[in-house]
């Protein structure tokens, strides 16, 4: 049992030693080398910005040394580390500075072993960082150069430790838009943050918001200001010892400040997306939904143009929904790039535009998108459409004056959809006419070709009946659109006679004009399957 003892004793250990998972946090303590008047002396893991971080070197000694070949390392061995170059001479009092942009030792924030090894690899001085993710610019350092504790202290790089004076927090913003809901700054002093507050002013408001750290960064919800007004603001941070530091630099008189102009929170694009046929529906999210007059979809099809000259933008209004906007462009069967753009106009008269627009003092666009220019726009492409080489289906007849009817079995969407009708001169004809019904709806509806009417391709020879994008069913489907279903047969009259013709040729025969059994001809009409179909592929 002893012996298991030692054995998962020096498990834990080595996991330990070779733990190095950026962020984590260190809480063990490292060993303490004796014996060299080479030290680690200051450590920066998490400096302001995209400064690098640094590890620092101190000889205590009285005499200048050559540390060509020593190892630095954000490991508790020399193995991997980075090793000093030749000729590299440290003098007697003196410091190394060595960061990450030179050596690749990149020390994690949350804390991690840090050695100082000779040339033949041996250890010669280690320390663990502690957890500095919220100790933005400071370091861990010996109090005493080459001595003492280690503790969190202000910078002092290749300058002694001791030379550190108590100053103001260190304080790193980026501005406040209207854009952010929550905004977060970085302050960190040696002596302790005491508070961070913004100062937010909008109108005749001023708030002064308290600022929580949270993950290393002090955070608070920013208030929405009305859509025209101009907010001011600026953040001030205090530590233990009561001094200051501001964002702007000179914040508490000059402030900094943005105008609320609103626009688009949140964009959702969707639709058929095979090509962008289909249609695309635009779902928007306007910042001060209830300060919204209205929201504009504007866009280009394929072909058109919008610049100082040609204005052929087509223009959709979208329907509020909640707190959400919706528009449509409708599917396209054409092959091209649509462009488009999103204007929301508030209740001031304040427009902004998604993309977000920029102007200069003189209102001259900055920004790469120009409302104005269609070229600027976002864009989607509507594929081209390829179809299998349309199928004709030819019925013959040896009943009454239709000698054969032609159709396509899979005509191309949008294109015209021509029934041929071919019959003898044997009786004349006065009238032809198609009755079909899309889907599977037991309604029909009716085209008409009258000798002499309608432009009818009509002789005593053929007629040519054309039913593109004649009719639609309930559910909205055309005969442009693929997997239409369509149903038909073909009536003709003479002057003595009606006939009905379907895929089994003459299906009734009615000797008289209207005549016939009545039973007969509206079973038959009735009954969309015993009709002549197509499907729209």
């Amino acid at each position: 049992m002893k012996n298991l003892k030692y054995i998962f004793l020096t498990i834990i250990m080595l996991s330990a030693a070779y733990s190095c998972v950026d962020d984590e946090v260190m809480t063990k303590e490292g060993p303490v080398v004796e014996g060299s008047v080479l030290k680690l002396n200051e450590i920066m893991s998490k400096d302001v910005g995209d400064n690098p971080d640094w590890i620092e070197v101190y000889n205590s000694g009285t005499q200048d040394m050559d540390i060509s070949g020593y190892f630095v390392n954000d490991k508790p061995t020399a193995a991997g580390g980075y090793e000093i170059p030749a000729g590299t001479i440290i003098s007697a009092g003196g410091f190394y500075l060595v960061d990450a942009n030179e050596s690749g030792e990149s020390i994690s924030s949350g804390g991690e072993d840090v050695s100082l090894s000779e040339p033949d690899g041996t250890v010669i001085d280690h320390t663990v960082t502690p957890d500095m993710s919220s100790d933005v610019g400071l370091t861990w350092a010996r109090e005493i150069d080459g001595a003492g504790e280690w503790k969190v202290s202000s910078p002092t790089p290749a300058s002694s430790n001791g030379s550190a004076t108590n100053t103001a927090p260190i304080l790193s913003a980026e501005p406040l838009t209207e854009f952010i809901d929550v905004y977060g700054v970085t302050a960190s002093d040696a002596d302790g943050i005491s508070s961070v507050k913004l100062i937010f002013m909008a109108g005749e408001s001023v708030q002064s918001l308290d600022m929580a750290l949270v993950d290393g960064e002090y955070k608070t919800s920013v208030s929405k200001a009305k859509v025209g007004e101009t907010v001011k603001y600026y953040v001030v941070a205090t530590d233990n010892t009561g001094l200051k530091s501001y964002y702007p630099e000179n914040g508490s008189n000059q402030p900094a400040e943005y105008t609320v102009v609103g626009g688009v929170q949140d964009l959702e694009i969707a639709g058929e997306m095979d090509g962008n046929r289909g249609d695309v529906t635009f779902t928007v999210t306007a910042l001060y939904p209830d300060q919204v007059d209205e929201i504009r979809l504007y866009y280009l099809l394929p072909g058109q143009m919008q610049d100082d000259v040609n204005d052929e933008k087509e223009k959709v209004v979208l329907d509020k929904d909640g707190d959400t906007f919706l528009g449509v462009i409708p599917a396209l069967n054409a092959e091209g790039v649509v462009r488009y753009y999103i204007r929301v106009e508030y209740i001031d008269g304040t427009k902004t535009y998604f993309p977000l627009e920029e102007l200069d003092a003189e209102e001259n666009v900055i920004s790469d998108f120009n409302h104005d220019l269609g070229t600027t726009w976002p864009s989607y492409t509507v594929e081209a459409i390829t179809y299998d080489a349309v199928v004709e289906t030819t019925i013959t007849s040896t009943e009454g004056p239709v000698s054969s009817i032609t159709f396509p079995t899979n005509p191309i969407p949008g294109s015209d959809i021509n029934v041929v009708v071919a019959y003898t001169s044997s009786e004349e004809i006065v009238e032809a006419r198609i009755y079909f019904a899309v889907g599977d709806a037991p309604v029909y509806v009716k085209a008409n070709k009258v000798s002499g009417e309608d432009d009818a391709t009509f002789t005593q020879t053929s007629v040519t009946i054309n039913l593109k994008d004649v009719v639609t069913d309930g559910d909205g489907l055309s005969l442009s659109e693929t997997g239409a279903k369509v149903s038909f047969y073909v009536r003709i009259a003479t002057a003595t006679a009606e006939y009905y013709y379907s895929n089994t040729g003459a299906m009734s025969i009615d000797d008289t004009p209207g005549g016939g059994t009545t039973d007969e001809s509206d079973a038959f009409k009735a009954d969309p399957s015993l009709w002549n179909v197509y499907t729209v592929q």
